[in-house]
């Protein structure tokens, strides 16, 4: 029987992320023009946020609350860090917003720019795919020092939270928004998801190349990208990041194990 492109593409991410994980439908009315990953964007960002709503519950069901919510911008001056495919987007998502808030987030951005320079972050930022977690993580602390508040909170909430990048999606708390003001506070209380829509992006971006890259969203209209010329159908990019979740998944529980025994996690 010849299959009917107009009918919905059903993603089951319970097959790769655990029984905790929900089915999204994504209605999709062309499933063979092959496509850059930039359109597919939109169905990533409801991927996770289905994701996500299903750890809440979970943590609900399980007596504990959800700390973050709007009003509370405690996380917002962390660094941010943008797939490839997000940082190419974000000047087209800027360029859609109305016009004076468009003006306000320009500004914040160059506003920005010599506080990073004078810190002398800017050039550890652009290398910070290169470098180990550790080495990360004393990036991001310096950089939280710096107090920049993201460019698109306002009134200590997200102005673009329907479009907002995939990690901030993924970062929810059970510990209290005082503890996300100090990143290295080792008193903060990550909610696990199911799926990490991020990491497998970022993955699928690198086409089996490391490191994968990482773009710190501050940075991110201050780069020439050049022109991605990968394309795929639609059914193609789902399945490539639905392998990646899974491994990314049984990676996470390998190194849970290996923790518990006392044995040292082997290096990705």
């Amino acid at each position: 029987m010849q299959s009917d492109d107009r009918l919905p593409i059903e993603v089951d991410v319970r097959l790769v992320g655990g029984s905790d994980a929900p089915r999204l439908t994504l209605s999709c009315s062309d499933r063979t023009s092959p496509i850059p990953l930039t359109e597919l964007l939109p169905a990533l960002r409801s991927l996770t946020c289905t994701v996500a709503e299903a750890a809440v519950e979970r943590e609900q069901a399980a007596g504990r609350e959800i700390s973050c919510k709007a009003g509370c911008g405690a996380c917002c001056r962390q660094l941010v860090p943008l797939t490839v495919t997000e940082a190419r987007q974000l000047s087209e998502l800027i360029a859609g917003l109305e016009e004076s808030h468009q003006t306000r987030v320009r500004a914040r951005f160059l506003e920005a720019m010599p506080k990073i320079r004078d810190s002398g972050l800017w050039g550890r930022l652009e290398e910070l795919s290169s470098m180990s977690g550790t080495q990360r993580v004393e990036v991001a602390a310096e950089y939280f020092q710096l107090g920049i508040a993201c460019p698109f909170l306002e009134e200590e909430s997200c102005s673009i939270h329907p479009v907002r990048p995939l990690v901030c999606r993924q970062y929810l708390v059970t510990s209290a928004p005082a503890h996300c003001a100090n990143p290295p506070s080792k008193k903060i209380v990550p909610v696990a998801l199911a799926a990490n829509v991020f990491g497998a992006l970022a993955r699928v971006e690198a086409r089996g190349e490391k490191p994968l890259r990482s773009i710190p969203m501050i940075l991110a209209l201050a780069i020439d990208f050049a022109e991605d010329k990968s394309r795929e159908t639609i059914p193609t990019w789902l399945g490539l990041l639905l392998e990646q979740i899974k491994k990314i998944r049984e990676e996470r529980i390998s190194d849970a194990k290996a923790s518990e025994s006392g044995a040292a996690p082997m290096a990705a």
